[in-house]
Order: C-alpha cells, then sequence, then structure tokens
C-alpha cells in the first residue's frame, strides 16, 4: 500500500475486484446511481467469500492485497519478550 501523503488517499489492490462497464452501472438501482450523483470515482464489484467484506456505519471493509498489518503486540510484549522471545499458550481472566 503506498500512501499519498499531499491528499491523503491510499494506492491499494483489491483483489477480485472488476470496474463495471458503463452499460452494468445503467442497470444498477436508480437511489445507488442517485446517492453519488455529482461524485467522482469508480463501480467496482469485489467478491466477499465467508463474510470477507463487512459494512458498519457508511464504512465498508474490504480484503485487499499489498497491505502490511499493523504490529499486535502490547508494550508489555515489547518490553518483556523482545524478537518473540515469549510464547503465550492462552489469555488469562484477570478482573
Amino acid at each position: 500500500m503506498r500512501k499519498d501523503t499531499s491528499n491523503t488517499r491510499f494506492t491499494v489492490f483489491i483483489e477480485n475486484a472488476r470496474m463495471l462497464p458503463e452499460h452494468e452501472i445503467s442497470e444498477l438501482p436508480q437511489e445507488k446511481r442517485k446517492a453519488v450523483t455529482g461524485k467522482e470515482g469508480i463501480w467496482v464489484e469485489v467478491d466477499c467469500p465467508e463474510g470477507a467484506c463487512s459494512v458498519e456505519k457508511d464504512q465498508i471493509t474490504l480484503p485487499v492485497g499489498g497491505v502490511t498489518t499493523k504490529e499486535t503486540k502490547g508494550v508489555w510484549l515489547r518490553l518483556f519478550c523482545p524478537d518473540n522471545q515469549c510464547s503465550i499458550d492462552e489469555s488469562t481472566d484477570l478482573p
């Protein structure tokens, strides 16, 4: 993923997506087409097997390639278990 810092846009590869041709866009429901009137963008179609995509509060999460994952280790693991020297077998239920 490449981030363009001048206008905070992301360049990503969306796997199994295709741009919709004009004739398919014209077949979309009127309310979908009306919602984007005057806006720049493209209509794409993406495969979402087994719930790979989600829609919440007007935001869509899609599976993409070329994106590096964030570090998920917390502060404790970074300080006391550097370089993956610890093994976590199960979580605990501390109050």
